[in-house]
């Protein structure tokens, strides 16, 4: 439904909108896909990614008919520094019909990487067509000739093929040094000023090709809708490609849409009326051609919104908003700031939840609004104005930790829906965390430090929201670990080990073969069991491990010494 005001598009039909496309005319699309492609628009797109998305909207509009259109494109299989890359121009989709599918499958999975063969890939263009009385070449590049081809002597050889050859190149937001190099190079218009070129699209994509006139169609609906809410219509028509029911604005110019369903959905159609109350019109238009096969007026009537709950309340917290309104599918409320664009969200309960709504203040305090929105539809229904208050977070730990051992951490905080503190690394990036537990567990909870020594930070972060609402320095000291153990054990017969280490949650003493893999264990006994434990030695003689591992950091050998099974 999106028509696409980009200034390929536009341009592209333009030029083809100029010329009479008859029976014998045959249309071949040429595609720059060299690197310099990969340079992003003013709207932060890839140059690639916007004439992808221009060709592909301009090929699903193509009528079948008495029309062949093939697609050529060049600097998309090479990189520049590769032998070849000169050559590198491809016909991807013969210039044979109108092959829909075979058109948008070769644009979507075309890539950008080498050089900019421009000549050449009009002298491969000669041989695509199928000699017929019109050929049209439609060249889009953003860049000029590179591989030392002769423009002008390419366009001399177009001239004396058998085809009547018209050239139509347009340039992709060109410098004026680029621009000059097509100069008497056929016909030559650079996309550069998007808003004057989308004024004429409709006009070129009626020049274009010869459409067939929307027939006629009936739509049947109600003569009132409350604001925001179902509206079926039943429809008859032609239901061409692209053909769809809309609700507009009563005094929209023909052609504009609001929400819309396409007809090849059946009839009825289900479609959502606007926010603002007021007179529209059902219209049945098409994507194909400009028109309007039918329209009916209908009323929206206001609706019936409110938004209770208090008028302030603490960062992060937890709260609840009493609401009255249609409850339509995907209707939901949410907190954001006051000078926030509406169909902005931050926390949001949908409506389908019930009334009140649960919902959570966001950690930066200031102004806000309550909002009453829907996903099917722009706009705001409703709003109500929240102030959020500033909460004091705090964390508290002890002078020292050692790695590898639990330590505790006081906090203070909003302890809202998955709040967490976390250990990580003094330098790691906000986000970032290593062993957490949640604020519901309450105050103190039990974090375990890392088996390293080093700078590292304890921060109260949320699943809810990015940030560090609170962070402290921690600085980790190394942990001693010793195993003391017989040198020597018999086959099957049980020792004792005595060691010193972190004792960290899921720590534990096993034996294992000299040079195994780091946690890999035979008989074990978890550390919480003792200074003292006793292992089983293994019936296979041979040699042997003990071993300080951790089910938490499965990857480190934290002790270990040697032991001889005989």
């Amino acid at each position: 439904m999106i028509r696409i005001p980009l200034l390929l598009l536009v341009c592209l039909l333009c030029l083809l909108s100029t010329l009479p496309l008859t029976a014998a005319t045959q249309v071949e699309l040429i595609l720059d896909a060299s690197g310099s492609m990969y340079n992003k628009l003013d709207d932060g797109r890839y140059r690639i990614t916007a004439a992808k998305d221009v060709l592909s909207e301009f090929v699903r509009n193509l009528p079948q008919g008495d029309l062949d259109v093939g697609l050529r494109v060049y600097g998309s299989t090479l990189q520049p520094s590769a032998a070849g890359a000169c050559q590198d121009s491809k016909l991807v989709v013969p210039v044979s019909g109108v092959q829909q599918d075979a058109l948008l499958s070769a644009i979507n999975t075309t890539r950008a990487r080498g050089k900019t063969p421009i000549a050449y890939s009009l002298e491969q263009a000669i041989g695509d067509f199928n000699g017929t009385d019109q050929c049209l070449i439609v060249l889009v590049t953003d860049g000029e000739e590179v591989c030392d081809g002769d423009l002008q002597a390419a366009a001399t050889k177009l001239e004396q093929a058998g085809c009547d050859f018209d050239l139509r190149i347009i340039g992709f937001d060109l410098s004026s040094q680029a621009q000059a190099t097509f100069q008497g190079i056929g016909t030559f218009e650079n996309a550069k000023d998007a808003a004057a070129l989308a004024a004429a699209l409709d006009r070129a994509v009626e020049g274009a090709v010869e459409r067939t006139p929307l027939g006629d169609a009936t739509l049947t609906a109600p003569d009132e809708v409350l604001a925001g809410s179902k509206l079926m219509v039943e429809w008859t028509g032609e239901n061409g490609p692209r053909d769809y029911v809309t609700l507009v604005e009563a005094t929209a110019e023909d052609g504009k849409f609001g929400s819309w369903s396409y007809t090849e959905k059946g009839s009825p159609l289900e479609l959502v009326a606007p926010a603002t109350p007021g007179p529209y019109e059902l219209r049945y238009q098409s994507d194909r051609v400009e028109g309007i096969a039918a329209r009916r007026p209908i009323t929206v009537l206001p609706a019936e919104f409110a938004i209770g709950g208090p008028a302030v309340v603490k960062a992060g917290q937890a709260f609840e908003i009493p609401w009255v309104g249609p409850d339509n599918e995907k209707d939901y409320l949410t907190v954001v700031l006051a000078d926030a664009a509406d169909g902005t969200y931050g926390s949001y309960a949908y409506t389908a939840t019930g009334s009140p709504a649960r919902l959570h203040a966001p950690m930066q305090a200031g102004d806000y609004e309550i909002r009453y929105q829907s996903d099917r539809e722009d706009g705001v229904f409703a709003r109500r104005p929240l102030t959020i208050e500033a909460v004091e977070v705090r964390l508290d730990v002890p002078a020292e930790v050692r790695a590898g051992q639990s330590f505790e951490v006081e906090w203070t905080g909003p302890n809202g829906d998955r709040d967490y503190i976390t250990v990580v690394e003094a330098t790691a990036p906000d986000g970032e965390y290593g062993q957490y537990v949640y604020t519901a567990e309450g105050s103190p909870i039990t974090l375990t430090a890392p088996f390293v020594d080093g700078k590292f930070q304890v921060r109260y972060q949320s699943d809810r929201e990015d940030g560090v609402f609170a962070r402290l320095d921690l600085d980790i000291a190394k942990t001693r670990v010793t195993l003391k153990a017989p040198d020597t054990v018999a086959a099957g017969a049980t020792f004792e080990v005595t060691w010193t280490g972190p004792d960290g949650p899921q720590d534990y003493i096993t034996i294992v073969q000299q040079g195994a893999e780091p946690g890999a264990y035979l008989g074990y006994q978890y550390t919480k069991r003792g200074a003292t434990l006793t292992l089983r030695a293994p019936e296979e003689p041979g040699s042997y491990e003990v071993r300080y591992q951790s089910d938490r950091e499965k990857g480190i050998i934290f002790g270990s010494r040697p032991i001889r099974v005989e």
